[in-house]
């Protein structure tokens, strides 16, 4: 510390947004609540949106969707996409598929694109306290 000048300036759970909880049986839970109730503000899901079983319908392909119309929603697309992006990285990798589906037309979505990210958060809604479980094996190593 004294070679680098390194200070203790918090938890690291404060510099990545993540919350880190330790379990009893050597399990560790990584969980993002407060940037899902961001994510889910900014799409104006807060209160009494429906809940989704699924991060997208099953039953629909995200294509370019070239003869719709532009979308014009009330959030910001690519901000929403940044976010998720994030998201699914640092605890939700359930939602990997269908964020990454949505990023690909970030430079021009159209309506059918906004729909898919509403359905997101509607997920994202009813699953806001789930997250990755990480059960270390140190018999497996790394």
């Amino acid at each position: 510390m004294a070679k680098l000048d390194i200070t203790i300036e918090g938890d690291i759970q404060d510099f990545l947004g993540v919350n880190i909880e330790r379990k009893e049986n050597g399990s560790i839970h990584l969980t993002q609540p407060h940037l899902i109730d961001q994510i889910l503000k900014e799409l104006r899901l807060e209160d009494n949106a429906s809940i989704k079983e699924t991060p997208a319908p099953s039953s629909k392909l995200l294509s370019r969707h070239s003869n719709s119309k532009d979308f014009d929603g009330p959030f910001n697309y690519r901000s929403i996409i940044g976010k998720l992006n994030y998201l699914e990285k640092g605890s939700r990798s359930d939602i990997a598929y269908i964020t990454h589906q949505c990023a690909r037309f970030s430079s021009c979505p159209k309506e059918e694109h906004g729909r898919f990210v509403k359905w997101l958060g509607r997920y994202l809604k009813g699953t806001r306290n789930k997250g990755t479980i990480l059960r270390p094996n140190k018999s497996k190593g790394l």
